[in-house]
Formats: C-alpha cells, structure tokens, sequence
C-alpha cells in the first residue's frame, strides 16, 4: 500500500501524544492499520505546548510505532490543536448578486465568505484555524445549505470563525516539522472529535460535544448540521489526578492509577466498604482507604467541568434545543459515573462517544480516547484527498475554507 493512499490523525494532548494512520475508504470506513502513543512529559500543559524538545520527541515515538504496525513511512499528518487560546465567534457577510440573470455563483459565495471575515476583528496575535458555514440566506430566504445556481438579488454567508494564538500553531508545526513531518492541517480537536463519533442526524436535532482531556476540556455544540459554538476550559483530567494526589497524599503517578482504576465521578454509586490500598508519598507504605472518599474527591472536580459545559449551552442555545443530548469523549469519560453526573447536571441526555464507521483494527479503536486521531483521519479524507494543498499551511487559508465548503455543499 502506498503511503499517499494513507491519512494520518496526529492528537498532541496533555498527557500523550496519539498518532493513528487509516485508509479512508468510499464509504466512510475509515481502515485503520497502525497506532502509536507516546507519553507527552511535561512537554504539553492544557493543551498548548511548553516543551518543544520533549513534544517532539513523544511525536517520534508516537508516529515511529504506528509506522512499524502499519510497515509504512509517513511524512504528512493532520493535527489537532486546544487549549485556552482558541476563540470562536460567528459572523455574517452580506454581498450583492451581480450579473444579468442574479445567478449565484462560486465567486459570490468566495465574496460573501471573505466579508464575514473581515467584519470581525482578529486580534494581531491570533489566526483563522477555521471558517464553517452555517448557512445561507438567499434575499428573504433561510436555511439554504447550497445557494450555488440559485436566483436572487442579495446572498447572506452566516459562517463560524475558530481562531488560534499565532505562537501556539507554529509551536505545533515547528514540532512536527522537526519530526520529518509536514502539516497538512491543524484542525481543532473537538471539530474533528465530532466527525469521529457523531452522526449526521444528531448534527441535524442538536447535539453537544465534550471531549475532556487531560488539560483541557472541549466542547462544541451543533445544530441544523452545523457548528454554532466551540470553546476550551482549561480544566481536565490532570486536575482531577493532581486533587487525587493531595487528597490522599500520595504521588501523582499514583493518583492517576488510583483514578483509572477505581474512580467514579458520582459518589453516591459507591459501596463505602470497598476498601482500596493507596501508596504513601515518599514511602513504601500503603494506606487503605474507602473507594467513596476517592470518589468524594473527584466528583467536585466533574461537577465543575459539567457546570462549566453547562453554562457554555445555556449562553449560546436553549438546553431544549438539544434533542440529541450530549456526547462525551476523551479518556476522562471512561471514569464510571461520568455520563450519569452529566446527565444529572445537564438535564439531557448523555452518551459515550465511539467511534464510528470503523475497520481493520476496529476492536482496539472503539474508545472515546482515539475520537480525535480517527476524527483527523476523516477530515483529512473529506477536504484534501486527491486535492492537496501545495501552499501548506501559510497562505493557504482561502483553500483551505474552500476545501471545507467543497465538502459542505457535496
């Protein structure tokens, strides 16, 4: 197999780094035939990077072993990119429709598109990650997905604007470049998470992302099929450990193991006589202590990731207006309770995302942990097979929204 038939998702978090290389198939299977992780160190923190040296070395690692399941030799990837320095913000460009016969065309769209963009301000330090359309309004007329060919007078683009800290972005291809590899793409987490686990019928009622990381949560909410809000709280499963750690006064390698292995986000699912060992820091002792403590621990911690998630709804739609519910994924979501605490929060309805349309290593690929990378795999699919970008990433905005909407409108 060729490696330009192949499509890698690369997902720089928190506290690993995940690269997975898939064959996108015509029918959206995406097959996937290597993964790799790597430990991220103390060279990502909430998202953005701090370590160049140690980022890119978990890079190598990540992409060296996925190479080796795979017998292949990458040199582009997709990238995901969070943190608390991504903005959205939706806008609106309006444009005249010229021409005998008021067709639109391509060109309108292009012009009406470009007016959205220049109608908000972006800060000097920050850049375009993305620019999603919402939809069309064609004169008086709403909701239009695809205006081209239509008639009218005056064309309407409602687009939502992801933008990113200039810094942060080059920080991100400055590794993968000194990995041997190049950028197709940066792409934000929770959008490509989305195109992993959720359906285009949940798109369409309402639905809400949460991607919980380990230093940041993600959310996006989507409705009539397209996104209307995305934001990044800087608050993650690394809090929850570090609150383990101090809590029970043991190590933070410790607290993470306890987390994965007996945490429970609602405490009140517990029985208060299971009994679980806990190291001493600094010692060779162990401690027992009830499972309900530690869940007592850790569930003021998801309360405020949900309430933060919930406010996040209630500014940008009703939570009525949410018929799908909410969609968890990221490896936080695997800790037991953390749908039924969400669910009590929210007042919607909560799932654990999986994700979807998979083959080749599918048993090893169900978990909300690859949402991202598998997410990248298809975005790459759907805007840059067979067409990619030769001005890479700097200049190439314009064909890059191109490619999004090319995928919009087919």
């Amino acid at each position: 197999m060729l490696a330009d038939d192949l499509i890698i998702g690369l997902d720089i978090g928190t506290t690993k780094v995940c690269a997975v290389i898939g064959d996108p198939r015509e029918n959206r299977i995406i097959n996937v035939i290597g993964v790799g992780h790597a430990s991220s160190g103390d060279g990502v923190r909430r998202g953005t990077i701090v370590d160049i040296e140690k980022t890119t070395q978990a890079i190598i690692e990540a992409v060296e072993e996925a190479e080796k399941a795979a017998d292949v030799v990458i040199e582009r990837v997709f990238v995901g990119v969070a943190g608390s320095h991504i903005g959205s913000i939706n806008s609106q460009g309006i444009v005249a429709i010229k021409g005998t016969n008021h067709e639109i065309t391509a060109e309108d769209i292009d012009r009406a598109v470009e007016n959205a963009k220049t109608a908000i301000t972006i800060p000097p330090h920050q850049e375009i990650i993305h620019i999603l359309p919402r939809e069309f309004v064609v004169d008086q007329q709403k909701e239009i997905i695809n205006p081209i060919g239509m008639v009218g007078s005056r064309l309407e683009a409602q687009v939502h604007i992801v933008t990113g800290a200039v810094t942060a972005i080059q920080n991100i291809i400055k590794c993968c470049e000194t990995a041997k590899l190049k950028v197709e793409d940066v792409v934000l987490q929770p959008y490509a998470s989305s195109m992993a686990v959720l359906s285009e019928d949940e798109k369409k009622l309402g639905v809400v992302l949460v991607d919980i990381g380990g230093g940041t949560t993600d959310l996006i909410i989507f409705q009539n099929g397209h996104v209307i809000h995305s934001y990044s709280a800087p608050v993650g499963g690394q809090n929850v450990t570090n609150d383990i750690a101090v809590g029970l006064k043991t190590s933070t390698s410790a607290a993470e193991s306890l987390k994965i292995q007996y945490g429970v986000a609602r405490a009140d699912l517990v029985d208060e006589r299971t009994q679980i060992e806990v190291p001493i820091g600094g010692s060779d002792r162990k401690k027992q202590y009830s499972q309900k403590l530690l869940a007592e621990i850790i569930e003021p911690r998801m309360e405020e990731i949900f309430d933060e998630v919930k406010q996040q709804i209630i500014k940008n739609v009703s939570l009525d207006m949410i018929p799908a519910g909410v969609v968890l994924t990221g490896g936080t979501s695997l800790m037991g309770g953390c749908s039924e605490l969400a669910e009590e929060i929210l007042g919607l309805p909560v799932r654990r995302g999986t994700p979807l349309d998979l083959g080749g290593l599918k048993e090893r690929m169900q978990s909300p942990v690859y949402a991202t990378a598998l997410g990248l795999i298809r975005y790459g699919s759907q805007n840059y097979r067979n067409e990619i970008v030769e001005e890479g990433l700097v200049g190439g905005v314009v064909d890059r929204i191109r490619a999004v909407f090319k995928k919009f409108f087919d």
